[in-house]
C-alpha cells in the first residue's frame, strides 16, 4: 500500500512538472511571437507611410502647389537663403512641402521646424505628407482606396477654409512618434488630421496609438544630392536640417530601427543581448557601424524583459517635385 501511495505521489509530481514545463515553454513562445508580430507590424506601418510620402492625386485645376504656405508649413528657418555646402538652397525649394521631415529626440512635431518635447528614450519623430484619393465629383470625400496612419479613408484634399492655403488643403500630415500609454508602456503613436463626416481638416489634428511596446525609434535619412539615383550617405535629422530646409527634398530613402520590448519576463537571464537580459544592462546596436550615441540603445528600466531590434530601409516612391523642376 505504501509502495502504491509513493508511486502515485511520484506520478503526480512528474505530471505537475511536465505541465509546468509545458506552460513556461508556451508562455515563452507566446512572448516571442508577440514581440515579433508587433515589431513587423510597426515596420509595416512606417514603411507604408514612407513609400506613399509625396503622393499627389490630381484634382481640379484650381488647386495648385504654387501658393505661399503659412508660417512653419514649408519647413523654412530664419536665414535659409544661401546655398548649403551640398548645393541645397532654400530659394530653390521654398514653396512646396518636402515629402518627409524628421526631428531627432522629438516627442511630437507640431510643425516641420518645431518639436514640442523631448522624445521617449531619445526617440525620433517623422512627418509624412501625402495626398489621398477623392471622388471625381467631390475630392474632399474619399473613394476608399487610400488611408492615413489612423486607418481612416483619406480624400484628395481637405475641406476648404478661408484661413487655409490650397497647399495645406492638398496634403495630409501624418506624424509618427513614441508616446507612453496610461500604464507607462511606450508605444508607436500617430498624429493625423481630424475626420468629420468623411472629410478631413487641414489644421485640426488628433492622435492615436498604433503599436504597443516600441521602446525607441530611430531614423536615418538617405540623401541623393546630385540626383543620380545613388544615395551618398544616411544621416541624422539634425544633419539634414543643418543643410537647409531644402535638403529634405533630396531624401530618397529612410533607415528605420526599432527596439521592441515584450510584456513577459525573459526565460533565461543575461544571455542574449537582443532578447533576455535580467539584472544587467545590455547595449543593443541599432545601426552598424555605431558611431553616435543614438546608434545604440541601453535600456534603463525593466531589464528582465525580452527585447529585439527590428531594422529596415524604405525607399520613397515619389520623388519631391522640387527634384524634377525648379520651385
Amino acid at each position: 500500500m505504501l509502495v502504491g501511495l509513493a508511486l502515485g505521489v511520484l506520478a503526480g509530481i512528474v505530471a505537475f512538472m511536465t505541465f509546468r514545463i509545458a506552460s513556461v515553454a508556451y508562455r515563452d513562445i507566446v512572448g516571442h511571437v508577440m514581440v515579433e508580430e508587433r515589431g513587423h507590424r510597426a515596420l509595416a506601418v512606417l514603411a507604408h507611410a514612407i513609400r506613399h510620402a509625396g503622393h499627389v492625386t490630381p484634382v481640379t485645376s484650381s488647386v495648385t502647389s504654387s501658393v505661399t504656405l503659412p508660417a512653419g508649413e514649408d519647413g523654412r528657418r530664419d536665414g535659409d537663403t544661401a546655398a548649403s555646402p551640398m548645393g541645397f538652397g532654400a530659394a530653390q525649394f521654398a514653396t512646396p512641402p518636402a515629402p518627409i521631415v524628421g526631428h531627432d529626440d522629438c516627442g511630437v512635431m507640431l510643425a516641420d521646424n518645431d518639436c514640442a518635447r523631448a522624445g521617449v528614450e531619445r526617440s525620433d519623430a517623422l512627418r509624412v505628407r501625402l495626398s489621398g484619393s477623392g471622388r471625381p465629383d467631390d475630392p474632399t470625400l474619399p473613394d476608399g482606396t487610400m488611408s492615413d496612419c489612423g486607418g481612416y479613408a483619406l480624400p484628395a484634399r481637405a475641406e476648404s477654409s478661408p484661413h487655409e492655403s490650397a497647399a495645406v488643403q492638398r496634403y495630409a500630415r501624418n506624424v509618427f512618434y513614441i508616446g507612453r500609454a496610461t500604464d507607462g508602456v511606450p508605444q508607436l503613436m500617430c498624429r493625423y488630421p481630424v475626420h468629420r463626416d468623411g472629410r478631413i481638416s487641414g489644421t485640426r489634428y488628433t492622435q492615436g496609438a498604433l503599436v504597443r511596446g516600441v521602446e525607441t525609434m530611430q531614423f536615418r535619412y538617405g540623401l541623393d544630392a546630385d540626383d543620380d539615383g545613388v544615395i551618398e550617405d544616411f544621416v541624422r535629422a539634425d544633419e539634414v536640417h543643418a543643410l537647409g530646409a531644402s535638403a529634405w527634398h533630396a531624401v530618397r530613402a529612410v533607415r528605420i530601427a526599432l527596439v521592441m520590448r515584450g510584456e513577459r519576463l525573459g526565460r533565461v537571464a543575461g544571455r542574449n543581448p537582443e532578447g533576455l537580459h535580467s539584472g544587467a544592462r545590455h547595449t543593443l546596436t541599432l545601426f552598424d557601424p555605431a558611431v553616435s550615441a543614438d546608434d545604440r540603445f541601453t535600456p534603463s528600466r525593466h531589464l528582465d524583459r525580452r527585447r529585439h531590434v527590428f531594422t529596415t530601409i524604405v525607399r520613397l516612391r515619389n520623388a519631391s517635385s522640387c527634384r524634377e523642376a525648379a520651385c
